[in-house]
């Protein structure tokens, strides 16, 4: 009976932990977007803060303009190693299987971060996302 009570709180463990890792590094994706954001700026030659994806399109990239030049945030890797999320080629996030699918959502005014994950808990999966908004810096312009 003791085994069964063990068993059973270290297969919910597993559950939890790979939901609280799935949402530390969402948040902390979000928090380095977010910070790029701040620094956002119009490009002069096509007037536009976010290149990528376009105004009201739902995309796998997202792509815009600071300061300091164009900034690229995707999801990398493959189902065996795991996935992480990439700004301009380098990793924010660590390798995880636990993260499938990332989106980004631009409606002209604030980016939508969308981000799906699974879990495993007694052979059974468990599919969720998370959500979260950000707007550029200047938000003056139509798109």
């Amino acid at each position: 009976m003791i085994f069964t009570g063990l068993s059973s709180y270290f297969k919910y463990k597993t559950f939890y932990d790979q939901e609280m890792l799935l949402q530390q590094n969402f948040r902390f994706a979000v928090d380095r977007i977010t910070q790029d954001m701040r620094s956002s700026r119009q490009d002069a030659t096509t007037k536009k803060i976010v290149e990528s994806p376009g105004l009201s399109e739902m995309g796998s990239i997202l792509t815009f303009n600071t300061a300091s030049g164009s900034v690229t945030y995707q999801l990398s890797g493959d189902e065996q190693s795991g996935y992480e999320i990439e700004r301009n080629d380098q990793p924010v996030t660590e390798k995880m299987h636990q993260l499938v699918k990332l989106y980004f959502i631009f409606d002209g005014r604030k980016v939508i971060i969308i981000l799906v994950g699974k879990t495993k808990y007694n052979n059974s999966e468990n599919t969720m996302s998370f959500t979260s908004v950000v707007y550029p810096r200047n938000v003056a312009y139509p798109y």
